[in-house]
């Protein structure tokens, strides 16, 4: 087997990258304790902040040379502490994945998981939040296994009424689809370079308020690699990073980012709305259905039912031959969906290209 063969990525990560982005990591060698990896680092800073529209007096941003898990595990192990009462939301696969590692780490963990793909019931939540007192709530925003957003604003509503933080996995939505930090009271939010932003994976990625962080500093060591209190102090005092960091990571991440400035950010949005409109409107157009069309979807991922009859791995092996890649259902999903992304270095040929592999596929 060919492990070089090219194929187009319709997988909900890793992504297909820009050549701008890939031929951004082979034009530098820095060392990562000089000081044009403290300028590149600043940078990403800028433009990350930038990009999201937060007040660099406010918020804080950290980049962890590991997976968006990595990102998450640092948060759930250092920004939360050991005696924080924690309420776990989920109604799928990753959002459950945040109230098991929260088990490990935060004795204190409530979880509220519903089956998957069902809306968030607010009431309840808004129960658990007014029966007894909870520092943190964890969610995910895109709820990658179903293709779902989750009520990022209204969960957040309740937060600030009952006077708990919000934890918010955005890995999968970030770039995809808009969340506003400040408007939906996010006080630390998780992403990961190889999904929406359009670059190679091995990045967490967390953005939050500098009160965060900085009480993170105050709470017991648990996790020496993914402290964000050791991150972020490396960050403000030295613009670095405390251990040695996957350098043209860190490059590409900011060539994405400068792209996403060049592009503003409104229209990547609108073009990844309109990939996905354009994805779906070719399915539907030959009797292929989404799962829960009436749910609130991301733009990011789409669930798509199995046609009767043939088996995902059927169609897996059919697009495979074609050039593409696309991932089977999650857990009681298996077997029922396949899911399709249009993150990343897609475009319009892309999914026609892929819609018409599908029919070919279907009709053999």
């Amino acid at each position: 087997m060919d492990y070089a063969k090219q194929y187009r990525l319709m997988c909900p990560g890793p992504v297909n990258v820009s050549e701008r982005v890939l031929n951004a990591m082979t034009r530098v060698e820095i060392g990562h304790r000089e000081e044009e990896f403290s300028v590149l680092l600043r940078e990403i800073h800028r433009n990350w902040l930038n990009i999201m529209g937060l007040p660099e007096d406010k918020y804080a941003f950290v980049a962890i040379s590991g997976s968006g898990s990595s990102a998450n595990e640092a948060v759930l192990t250092s920004a939360i502490g050991a005696d924080d009462v924690v309420l776990s939301l989920a109604t799928g696969e990753f959002g459950r994945r945040l109230g098991d590692i929260s088990k490990i780490y935060n004795p204190h963990t409530i979880c509220h998981h519903q089956d998957w793909a069902t809306p968030l019931d607010l009431h309840a939540i808004e129960a658990i939040l007014a029966a007894q007192h909870v520092d943190w709530v964890t969610m995910v925003h895109h709820e990658t296994s179903t293709g779902e957003l989750q009520p990022v604003e209204k969960v957040g509503a309740l937060c600030a009424k009952y006077g708990a933080r919000l934890f918010v996995d955005a890995v999968s939505s970030f770039m995809a689809d808009p969340l506003d930090l400040q408007r939906a009271n996010v006080s630390i939010m998780t992403t990961s370079s190889g999904k929406a932003i359009g670059m190679t994976p091995g990045l967490g990625l967390v953005v939050g308020e500098r009160a965060v962080f900085e009480r993170a500093a105050t709470l017991p060591v648990r996790n020496y690699y993914l402290s964000l209190a050791r991150h972020y102090d490396f960050y403000q005092r030295l613009g670095q990073t405390p251990n040695t960091p996957a350098i043209l990571l860190f490059v590409a991440l900011n060539e994405a980012l400068r792209i996403i400035l060049e592009e503003g950010v409104e229209n990547r949005f609108a073009f990844q709305a309109a990939k996905v409109a354009r994805l779906r409107e070719g399915l539907d157009g030959m009797g292929l259905h989404l799962l829960h069309p009436d749910h609130v979807l991301s733009n990011a991922v789409s669930s798509v039912l199995l046609p009767t009859g043939l088996e995902f791995e059927a169609l897996r092996a059919g697009l495979r031959e074609r050039g593409f890649i696309v991932y089977s259902g999650k857990g009681p999903l298996k077997g029922k969906i396949f899911q399709i992304s249009t993150m990343g270095a897609v475009d319009m040929y892309d999914i026609d290209d892929l819609l018409a592999a599908i029919h070919d596929v279907i009709s053999k």
